[in-house]
């Protein structure tokens, strides 16, 4: 622990962050690859009913997602609580804030829970299932939200690993687990004939073992001394939580935004097989941001800790140096998809060529923006790790408020093809006033470092 605490607070920036983005990118890459290797047995297992079973997944991604959102705001919150905690050495705070944690992330999964039963159908149409993709939409995500409650909690104690320095088990947890959810894809899917149903269930049932492994690290690994007294609901406590959490629930579930517009306006100017395709595109987009999500997983706790101990040369330098890396590996990953995007669609849909084709001119198109994206996304990582809640939330939504006039303008002009071109444009957009809030946060950083000079000088 202090090794580790060494090198958060005093050792090398480069170092401290590679080794905290490190095994998120590698975990990251195993789940994405988990994702894609689903689709593929989708796409191939279903036979005929492949390229349906594939809309499906599109139409159900963003109701997964919503959940993913809902354990990343508490995951999020709590982990600046935290780990401003780490960082002034103030340990009840960091006992208050991971039991304040897990209480949360169990009430926020019943709520998800009977929510998502209840008004499920409804659910999927308004997020653009028809007639012939709702009940493969149907049975995948029944099982999904039957069993959020996994999800939910292994993504908010995951965030504890991930405060407490300890990527390399997070690495290790999500390798094992995504491991068995492909083998057990295979099995149901191939072997026992499940189709989607056989899907959703290895993804449960590997959830169920992240949160074994995880409840491991808190008693058996962790130096924390957890206890499950430290389990309590406080008011103000959630609060704090919630304030960075909701910022982080809209910015991400800005993405389900986007998507229902899209899907929407694939039906109507396409048909499902250009959801299909969307689908495929946002497995593909998912793996090529992998490491600039990695490196906002590492720079998060990295931020706040040096934040809570007053810094704040360091600070600063954490977000040049994430926002280099980001930039720089995104902008590879980008070139690469893009030269291999034939033999990358074929790969999903071999007996499509036709498909192929129209798949690699959308995706050419719509993922133009990928380099621009870490400015947005490394921007809102570096508010929320100072607790600055209403500029991670102007962040948050901004992409949103963008999309919609630009979506629903193009493609009158430019029929189909014009969903693709608005699918990027609003990320241009919200990159400039990323650089606007960053650029104004670093000047309220001076000023805040001047101030605390002062007073240590007095003191």
């Amino acid at each position: 622990m202090t090794n580790r605490h060494e090198l958060m607070g005093s050792g090398s920036v480069n170092k401290a962050l590679g080794w905290l983005a490190a095994p998120a990118i590698i975990s990251l890459v195993i789940q994405t690859l988990y994702g894609l290797v689903d689709s593929m047995f989708v796409g191939r297992g279903l036979g005929e009913d492949g390229v349906l079973a594939l809309a499906a997944l599109a139409i159900a991604f963003p109701v997964s997602h919503l959940l993913i959102c809902a354990g990343s705001g508490v995951a999020v919150g709590g982990s600046s609580f935290i780990s401003r905690g780490f960082g002034s050495g103030n340990k009840e705070r960091v006992k208050t804030g991971v039991g304040n944690m897990i209480s949360m992330a169990v009430i926020v999964s019943i709520v998800c829970t009977v929510i998502g039963l209840l008004f499920l159908d409804p659910i999927l149409m308004i997020f653009g299932a028809t007639e012939t993709t709702l009940p493969f939409a149907h049975n995948y995500m029944f099982w999904i939200v039957l069993c959020c409650i996994f999800q939910i909690i292994a993504i908010t104690i995951n965030a504890i690993v991930m405060a407490e320095g300890n990527s390399v088990y997070s690495m290790c947890m999500y390798i094992l687990s995504s491991l068995t959810n492909v083998v057990l894809d295979y099995i149901f899917i191939f072997e026992f004939g499940w189709g989607v149903e056989g899907a959703a269930i290895a993804t449960v049932i590997s959830q169920m073992l992240n949160v074994l492994i995880l409840i491991f690290y808190l008693f058996k690994v962790s130096k924390l001394g957890f206890s499950l007294r430290w389990i309590t609901a406080k008011i103000s406590v959630y609060a704090e939580i919630g304030k960075i959490g909701i910022s982080e629930f809209i910015r991400e579930g800005s993405l389900v935004f986007t998507l229902i517009v899209m899907v929407w306006s694939l039906n109507y100017y396409g048909t499902d097989s250009d959801v299909a395709i969307y689908g495929l595109i946002n497995r593909i987009y998912g793996f090529a941001i992998i490491p600039m999500l990695g490196i906002v997983q590492g720079m998060i706790p990295l931020t706040g800790y040096n934040y809570g101990a007053k810094n704040y040369d360091r600070v600063r330098k954490i977000l040049k140096i994430a926002l280099i890396w980001a930039t720089a590996i995104t902008t590879s990953l980008m070139i690469v998809t893009y030269i291999f995007a034939g033999d990358i669609f074929t790969f999903f849909m071999p007996n499509e060529p036709e498909l192929v084709s129209s798949a690699v001119i959308a995706f050419w198109v719509a993922d133009i923006c990928l380099p621009v994206v870490s400015l947005q996304m490394i921007g809102s990582a570096f508010m929320q790790a100072l607790g600055k809640a209403k500029a991670s939330f102007i962040l948050a939504i901004a992409r949103q408020v963008v999309m919609l006039p630009i979506i629903l303008i193009i493609p009158l002009f430019l029929d189909l093809i014009g969903v693709w071109i608005a699918y990027p444009l609003p990320d241009f957009v919200v990159s400039a006033v990323a650089a606007g809030i960053i650029y104004y946060q670093l000047k309220s950083l001076k000023k805040e470092e001047k101030l605390n000079e002062m007073y240590t000088k007095t003191v």
